[in-house]
């Protein structure tokens, strides 16, 4: 009877580690669920801090300002994809790009004004395919007229047309 114990001890022992192998390999698993997107509230973004509170955001619900802020790139923004108001992005004295919202798709909205040093160098936002107003840009010196015809040709607006103040970019 020890013996028989002795036996179903040790091939209970294999069981256990041939299972465990078995189990942890990465064709065995089962496939993870997609994740449901991630929506945050819209607000408003002055400085790092602020970014952060839209890491990992994908739609945000409302408005989405970029305001004043002391910002050079907007990376931390990068998983957004849409914005149900309106993405605004105005006086922002030290920002040089805006490749953190090249994710963005879809938005109410898109203003920009008054960002001197902004320039297009990967892109105005690239992934832009649709808005629901007019786009406004203005003030923005470092961006080309070719910069801004290029979005505007890409862009899809669902309203009355868009609006962007050539001379003053």
């Amino acid at each position: 009877m020890f013996a028989s114990t002795r036996s179903f001890a040790y091939v209970a022992t294999l069981v256990a580690a041939v299972a465990s192998v078995a189990c942890s390999a990465p064709e065995a698993r089962p496939a993870l669920a997609a994740a449901a997107p991630v929506e945050c509230r819209g607000g408003v973004v002055h400085n790092e801090a602020d970014a952060a509170r839209f890491e990992g955001c994908e739609t945000i619900a409302g408005d989405l300002r970029i305001v004043d802020s002391d910002l050079t790139d907007l990376a931390q923004l990068s998983s957004v994809r849409r914005v149900s108001g309106k993405l605004s992005v105005i006086n922002n004295h030290k920002l040089i790009s805006l490749a953190g919202l090249k994710g963005v798709e879809r938005a109410g909205a898109v203003e920009l004004h008054n960002n001197p040093l902004l320039c297009a160098y990967f892109g105005l936002l690239t992934g832009l395919q649709q808005v629901g107003a007019p786009l406004e840009l203005g003030k923005n010196r470092g961006l080309s007229e070719r910069d801004v015809r290029a979005m505007l040709e890409r862009v899809e607006v669902r309203s009355s047309g868009s609006v962007a103040r050539q001379a003053s970019l």
